[in-house]
């Protein structure tokens, strides 16, 4: 049985591949990873293409390629037009199927999270800098979305739940910081009180 759903899987994959749209995002993944067609990490990305179509024809032995895709994109900082091609040729195989639709959104919010990074970093430095409990409290929050984007892309990326945890960790005490700034220097320290605020625990399963 899974023989003949696994040869189901590979004759719909033959009978919609388009040499056209697969070439493209080789030439796409070249461009973005400044690499040659057939430098590994091109051709593991194309495999990785590859596999999330046969997965989408019905192929049992593939799970969770779709995934390992968008990760892969995220990673590597592939461009939003490179993850629209591997969506469009995606799209041949599996037209309402909306692990392409998880693709699409994982890669490109994994993307952009990364992007946003680097200038965030800058933003917390130079926070840092300022002579106030303003500038204190607004370092402690810049380096609580630092964490808080770090906690984001973890969980977007299926990552280890031990690391996740501890980023959310740091990225909460970093938020406690900053309410103590507030708390301790602000003329109306009770806009900084948020001790009412409830967190979830396991009695909340």
């Amino acid at each position: 049985m899974t023989q003949d759903l696994n040869a189901a899987a590979m004759q719909r994959y033959h009978d919609l591949f388009d040499s056209a749209q697969y070439n493209t995002i080789g030439e796409f993944l070249s461009s973005n990873l400044n690499a040659d067609r057939d430098d590994q990490r091109v051709v593991d990305a194309m495999i990785a293409v590859q596999n999330a179509a046969f997965e989408l024809c019905g192929k049992t032995d593939i799970d969770g390629a779709w995934h390992k895709l968008a990760v892969l994109c995220g990673q590597s900082f592939l461009s939003f037009h490179t993850v629209d091609a591997m969506r469009d040729f995606l799209r041949r195989f599996a037209p309402d199927d909306t692990r392409i639709d998880d693709f699409e959104a994982t890669a490109k919010a994994i993307l952009r999270a990364y992007s946003g990074l680097d200038d965030l970093k800058t933003a917390t430095a130079h926070a840092n800098g300022v002579h106030s409990w303003r500038g204190r409290m607004a370092y402690e929050l810049l380096a609580a979305v630092d964490y808080l984007t770090q906690t984001a892309i973890q969980l977007l990326a299926h990552g280890d739940d031990t690391y996740t945890r501890e980023k959310l960790h740091k990225g909460l005490n970093r938020i406690t910081g900053a309410l103590y700034e507030g708390i301790r220097h602000s003329e109306q320290p009770s806009l900084y009180n948020f001790k009412s605020t409830y967190f979830p625990d396991e009695r909340d399963r």
